[in-house]
């Protein structure tokens, strides 16, 4: 019978450090990364203050522009180039109304007719299942 030998402690507590060391490299990482961070944080906030969220003037007068062109166009639709665009609309309306009355005249397909169609395909179907069938089981 082969005895082993206890473990060393002297080797544990050398790996103990090794692992301790390791953590304290990472975490000396870490911190400088987050140093970094916050300088680069507190930069972007102190040294951009020219922006402080209010808009340009060139935006305000844009807009103003805009606003100024809006009340300047006629309230009434119809006036105006406008006309023209529910001249056509009203000439799309009319042709629709005429297409749903002539599907409405149109004679509908008999539903007992359509019944019978569909039980002689369904016999049809059943017919070539039991045809396969018997395909299948002959040798």
């Amino acid at each position: 019978m082969s005895i082993t030998p206890p473990p060393d402690p002297n080797i544990s507590l050398l790996r103990l450090e090794d692992s301790i060391a390791s953590l304290r490299t990472g975490l000396m990482f870490v911190g400088v990364i987050a140093v970094a961070a916050l300088g680069v944080a507190i930069y972007g906030l102190l040294g951009d203050s020219s922006q402080s969220g209010a808009a340009s003037d060139a935006r305000v007068s844009q807009l103003e522009d805009r606003v100024d062109r809006l009340s300047q166009q006629p309230e009434n639709p119809t006036a105006g180039a406008g006309g023209s665009d529910v001249a056509a609309l009203g000439e799309r309306v009319a042709a629709l109304e005429r297409t749903v009355k002539t599907l409405a005249d149109r004679p509908s397909t008999d539903a007992t007719q359509a019944i019978e169609q569909l039980s002689g395909r369904i016999d049809e179907l059943s017919r070539d299942v039991e045809q396969l069938k018997q395909a299948e089981t002959t040798p």
